[in-house]
C-alpha cells in the first residue's frame, strides 16, 4: 500500500494515477532503474577520436614550402640581387632539411641505414656548397668533412649497438655521452691541425672528463640490478 504524494490518500498497487487529485503514481524503484539506463546528460556515449595525421600530406606540404623557397631565392639571386651567390646557403639548407625529414614521410619502410647515409651525404653536400661563397675549400676538407664523417660513423655505431645490444634509456644515454666526448676531442684536434697549432686538448678535455664520469656512473648503475630497477622506478621509465 502506498500514498499519494500530493493529497496523501491511500493507493492500490494497480493504480497509475491518484483517484482523488489525478496525480501520477511513480514507483521510485522503477524511476532509479530508468535513470541508470539513461545516457549521462546530453553528451554522446561515443568517444570522439581525432583522425591520425597523414604523413604523406605533411611531406607534400613541406616539399611545396621548400620548393617555393628554393625557386624564389634562385630567381631573386638571378634577376635582382645578383652581386653574389647569397642564395646558395638558403637553397642548400632547404635541400638539406627536405632530405632529413621528407623521405621517411613518403617511404615509411625506408631502411634506417639508407636514411642515415642520405642524411650524412646531404650534410656533406651542404657544407661543400658553402665553399662557393668563401672561395676556399681547405676548411671543408680539413674541418667540415672529417668531423661530419666521424659523426656519421659514431651515429652508425650507436645505431648498431642500439639495435643489436640494448634499447634501454640508460644505454642510449651512455652511448650519447661517449659519442659526445670522442667527437669534442676530435673537433679540437682538427681545429689545431687546420690552424697549424700543436695538437693539444684543452676545452675538450673538460667535456671528455665530464662525459667519462657520467658514463662510468651509468655503467655502474646498469651493472647492479637492484640499483638499476630503483633508478627506473624513480625516473618513471
Amino acid at each position: 500500500m502506498s500514498y499519494c504524494v500530493e493529497c496523501g490518500v491511500k493507493l492500490d498497487d494497480s493504480l497509475t494515477v491518484c483517484p482523488l487529485c489525478c496525480t501520477p503514481v511513480i514507483n521510485p524503484n522503477i524511476l532509479m532503474k530508468e535513470k541508470n539506463h539513461l545516457s549521462p546528460g546530453s553528451f554522446s556515449p561515443h568517444k570522439g577520436e581525432v583522425e591520425p595525421m597523414n604523413k604523406r600530406d605533411v611531406g607534400l606540404w613541406l616539399s611545396i614550402v621548400f620548393g617555393s623557397t628554393i625557386l624564389s631565392c634562385f630567381l631573386l639571386n638571378l634577376l635582382v640581387f645578383h652581386h653574389n651567390l647569397w642564395s646558395i646557403p638558403v637553397i642548400g639548407a632547404c635541400i638539406l632539411l627536405w632530405l632529413l625529414f621528407c623521405p621517411r614521410m613518403f617511404f615509411p619502410k625506408l631502411p634506417s641505414a639508407l636514411s642515415l647515409l642520405v642524411s650524412g651525404l646531404s650534410v656533406i653536400f651542404y657544407e661543400y656548397s658553402l665553399t662557393f661563397l668563401t672561395q676556399e675549400d681547405s676548411w671543408f676538407f680539413h674541418l667540415a668533412f672529417p668531423i661530419t664523417l666521424l659523426a656519421l660513423i659514431l651515429i652508425s655505431i650507436v645505431g648498431i649497438l642500439f639495435h643489436f645490444v640494448s634499447k634501454s634509456l640508460l644505454t642510449t644515454v651512455l652511448y650519447l655521452f661517449i659519442m659526445v666526448g670522442i667527437l669534442c676531442v676530435f673537433i679540437e684536434l682538427s681545429i689545431d691541425n687546420f690552424l697549424g697549432l700543436p695538437l693539444k686538448i684543452f676545452w675538450s678535455a673538460i667535456v671528455f672528463s665530464v662525459c667519462a664520469v657520467i658514463s662510468i656512473a651509468l655503467i655502474s648503475i646498469m651493472s647492479m640490478q637492484r640499483l638499476r630497477e630503483t633508478v627506473r622506478k624513480r625516473l618513471h621509465f
